[in-house]
Parts: C-alpha cells; structure tokens; sequence
C-alpha cells in the first residue's frame, strides 16, 4: 500500500520590510550555527555558504530588529549578543508551540494525499458494534480487499451509515432482551427500507455467564439473596468486547454471573446458561450492495472458509452469512417470541 508523500512542515517566523523571509529563515539558521561555533567562517562553513554571505545577513538582521546580533572580538571570535540569543529563545518557543499541531497535520495531510490516489483494491468503511466473529472477516477480507472497521455501538454505526459516514453498518438486533424496544426504535430510526438494505453476518447465544459453583441455572436464581449480578456497561475501552469484560469479571470472581455470549463464556471456561439467539446484521445502501468491493465482502461471507472459522467460536452459526434480507427483517426477528428462550 502506498505510504504517501513525505510531509515536512517548518515554521517561519523571522520577516520584516527589509529582511524577506527567506533571508529571516537563513540568518535563524546562521544563528544557531554561531551558538556552536568558534568564529563566523567556521559557522558559514558548516551551512555551506560564503563568509560575505554571512555577514551581510547578521547586517540585515541588525537593521530589521534594531541591534547588533553578534559581537566580533579579536581573538574571542564571535559570540552572540543578548539580542542574538534571544532570537534563539524565540525559535525555540515557536517551534514547540507548533510542534503538536505540525505532527497531527503531518499524519492529516498525508492521509488526505493518499486518499487522492487511484486505489488499487475495493474498499469498504465499516462501523460496527463489536462481535468476535469481525476479526474473522477482516482476515479473510484482507486477501482482496481493503475493510475499514471503526468499532461504535450499534446505534452510533447505524447513524453513521444513514449520514453517508460509513459504507456498512454492523448491528446486532438485541444486545439484551430488555434493550429490543430500544434496538427497534434505533432501526426504525436510521434504517430506510427505500435505500436501504441487510445482510445477515452471523447468529450467537447470548445467556448468563456463570462462576463455577454459583449453583445459577436460570434468570429467577439471580434474585436469590447474595448473588452478585454484573450489568453490562459500556466496554472500557469503547473497542474492547463487553461479553470478554463481563466473563472476565466473573473470572475473577467480581461476580457470580453477568450478561454475555457463549463464546464469552467458553474463552475463560466458565458455566453459561443460554437465553436467547440474535442475529447480527450487516446493514447497507443498495448502491453500495451493487458495487465490486461490497460484491467482494460477500462472496468472502458466502464461502466455506468464513464459516468454518466463525463456527469454530461457542455459540456461532454463519448458515446464513451473505443472505440478503429487507431491512424489516430485523425488526420481525425482536417481534417474533419463539427466538427469545
């Protein structure tokens, strides 16, 4: 992939009527030049430029700030003035203020140029509530197309699909049966059946992550007196999975049980009580469903190497990875009883 130009920002700041800024930026450097130096030959020398030269720009720079630069003694060679040294100190301070905002350019700038340049392979900007079963995408993706994945909650990635911010949105119907009101309003918000258009990606179980010996074999034994349930917050950081931070918790003994997947569950070796399948959506436009980057990312989700190393992780199905849906097809999944156990 094409790393881009160099970037290479310098501040110039030392101009006046008659000391043009290139000569401004040339006496800065003759400057620091004589702060190391024994004499002004030896620090025209090491800028590669006469001893005549020289001197006429410590002339310019006396006249533009109004006192001598340098002090030329006989036998001492020379040394700056206070002046002279000040001009240094001011140097400094403009450098390290700006040197912050040059480095975030640097990076901005050259993104922006590589951005200009004709791109090789597809490319797809993702964002997605996190699942385990991204990191198998993006391997299998990396073959023959760029995937951008951008981890935002599953309302966030919606939003950002439906403002063009994004190319795919990857949600999850219901994070928690208690939040499908929420995740059906958040669909209806963001989702136009018009424009609009879902893919499936992958199904999973979510339940109870349970400590061994919790004796916690369904949702009424939560309310049993001293049981140390963990609600799920939002992951810490916003990229990490919240079901590994749940079965963590658990893990450690934090907690007795906690909301989460299977996968979750099974990765620290912990109980697990199933309560419900969900399925995760990939959610696009249908301009970008007809483009060859998207058609790359699908025939990735439709092949046997995709779902052999989702269904390799507790609690997964890909059956129906790369089946297209309308975008109610979401919302009929919260509606409909027989998916919640």
């Amino acid at each position: 992939m094409h790393k881009g130009p160099r970037i290479d920002l310098e501040a110039s700041w030392l101009a006046a009527d008659d000391l043009p800024r290139e000569r401004g930026r040339r006496l800065t450097a003759l400057l620091h030049a004589l702060a190391g130096a024994r004499s002004l030959s030896d620090a025209a020398r090491s800028l590669d430029v006469s001893y005549r030269y020289a001197w006429g720009l410590l002339g310019d720079g006396a006249r533009a700030l109004g006192g001598p630069l340098v002090e030329m003694g006989r036998g001492r060679g020379a040394r700056l003035t206070p002046l002279g040294r000040n001009v240094l100190k001011a140097d400094a301070r403009v450098r390290e203020a700006l040197g912050v905002t040059f480095e975030g350019l640097r990076a901005d700038l050259a993104a922006l140029l590589v951005e200009g340049l004709p791109r090789r392979r597809p490319r797809l900007a993702v964002c997605a509530s996190h699942d385990l079963a991204l990191a198998e995408l993006a391997r299998l993706c990396a073959r023959r197309l760029d995937l951008d994945i951008v981890v935002r909650g599953a309302d966030e990635s919606l939003a950002a699909l439906a403002r063009g911010q994004c190319d795919v949105a990857g949600f999850h119907v219901a994070d928690a049966l208690p939040r499908a009101a929420a995740a059906a309003a958040a669909l209806g918000r963001w989702l136009d059946p018009r424009k609009h258009q879902l893919v499936n990606f992958v199904a999973r179980e979510q339940g109870l992550i349970v400590r061994h010996g919790a004796r916690i074999r369904g949702v009424h034994d939560l309310a049993r007196p001293g049981v140390r349930f963990l609600e799920r917050a939002a992951p810490h950081p916003p990229a990490a999975n919240a079901d590994l931070q749940v079965a963590a918790a658990v893990a450690e003994g934090r907690a007795d049980a906690g909301f989460g997947l299977r996968a979750a569950a099974a990765h620290h070796g912990l109980e697990f009580v199933p309560l419900a399948t969900e399925r995760y959506f990939l959610a696009v436009t249908r301009d970008t469903l007809r483009g060859a980057a998207f058609h790359a990312l699908l025939e990735v989700l439709r092949g046997a190497e995709f779902r052999q190393a989702v269904e390799r992780l507790p609690g997964y199905d890909a059956a129906r990875a790369g089946d297209r849906e309308a975008t109610g097809a979401a919302l009929s999944w919260l509606r409909d009883p027989r998916h919640r156990r």
